[in-house]
């Protein structure tokens, strides 16, 4: 990315501004990923969320399903970086596992880590680790499920179901079916029953094979969205709870944007995430 020049900091200084970002995806789930030392120097969290809503409209702005915003370290002892996630509609999202991708290869890339690939990044769902791998790809220890609660009964329209919740630092709602499409409309109800005061992302699962499970997410704060790599992990917790799969296996979790390798390590009772990070393209936002 271009240095800040004297013009561009004068620039910052006013109301309006062209703010440099970087559109990544991580299997389609898209994200605008800024360095904070790029924001105006008086933005606070409301001009954060403000911005995301006007960043991620995909008529009017860049387009994406959320924003993620690079930031020095705050409390971390070991964490190189830590971020400030924020989903389409402005709401914060304590975690997001095709985001961190992003972030940890946008973190590496602008030299932020110096020339380690193996790395922590400070989120509001404690540090996670990063691993950048040779072909795009970024392996991710999400740590291990800070809440279970399984099979719960819960009722949409008209429609009841069990489920599992499951919280990998943010909430997934997850059940099992053998015909997804039939059930998955049900996404925004489950997404702000009552059973969730702060909202829940919704998991709709289908077993392929003990190592193979397709998934459709409805995403807290964004609806549908090609991937998500929590709600991959989440299913694979309740997949395991359920004995549909096992620990210590490498699960792929099919979803509409690709393929994540996903394992429950029995030995350091952690999840490990492994998927693609990709560059969309640069520019200039007119904040």
């Amino acid at each position: 990315m271009p240095t800040m020049t004297q013009s561009e900091e004068q620039f910052k200084r006013s109301t309006s501004y062209l703010m440099p970002f970087e559109k990544l995806h991580g299997l389609g789930n898209d994200f605008v990923v800024v360095n904070a030392a790029h924001l105006p120097l008086d933005s606070s969290e409301a001009y954060e969320k403000d911005l995301t809503v006007k960043i991620c409209d995909r008529k009017r702005g860049i387009g994406g399903d959320g924003l993620i915003i690079i930031d020095q370290v705050k409390d971390s002892d070991q964490a190189i970086r830590s971020w400030r996630f924020y989903n389409a509609d402005g709401s914060v999202a304590e975690m997001c596992g095709n985001g961190v991708r992003c972030a940890g290869k946008y973190i590496y890339e602008h030299g932020l880590s110096g020339e380690e690939t193996n790395f922590k990044l400070e989120t509001l769902a404690g540090d996670i680790g990063l691993e950048l791998l040779a072909d795009e790809m970024v392996k991710v220890d999400m740590g291990g499920p800070r809440e279970i609660t399984e099979k719960q009964k819960l009722e949409v329209d008209g429609f009841g179901f069990d489920y599992d919740f499951v919280s990998m630092g943010n909430p997934h709602a997850i059940a099992f079916f053998d015909d997804i499409d039939a059930v998955k409309d049900h996404g925004k109800a489950i997404e702000i029953h009552s059973n969730f005061p702060n909202k829940t992302n919704v998991e709709f699962a289908k077993i392929i094979s003990p190592e193979q499970i397709k998934l459709v997410v409805w995403e807290r704060g964004c609806g549908f969205t090609e991937a998500c790599g929590t709600g991959a992990c989440a299913t694979v917790v309740a997949a395991v709870l359920r004995g549909h799969c096992q620990k210590d296996t490498d699960i792929t979790v099919e979803l509409p944007g690709g393929n994540l390798i996903v394992r429950w390590d029995s030995v350091a009772e952690t999840i490990f995430m492994t998927g693609p990070a990709e560059l969309s393209f640069i520019g200039y936002f007119n904040s």
